[in-house]
């Protein structure tokens, strides 16, 4: 699994691109980022609970 890092830069790079558009629809553009960060998250936590289960 990528580290939160990884996520976060390639986040950062695919959104960019797309600012100009969101930045007259605020309210858009924060749904948007705390789905994208939302997802890092879950990936980032979800592996990390994995790890933890499969060692007993």
């Amino acid at each position: 699994m990528p580290g939160t890092a990884v996520g976060l830069f390639i986040v950062d790079f695919v959104v960019r691109p797309f600012v100009k558009i969101f930045e007259k629809m605020p309210i858009l553009m924060l749904l948007m980022l705390l789905i994208l960060y939302g997802a890092v998250a879950y990936i980032v936590l979800k592996s990390a609970f994995a790890a933890e289960s499969k060692n007993p």
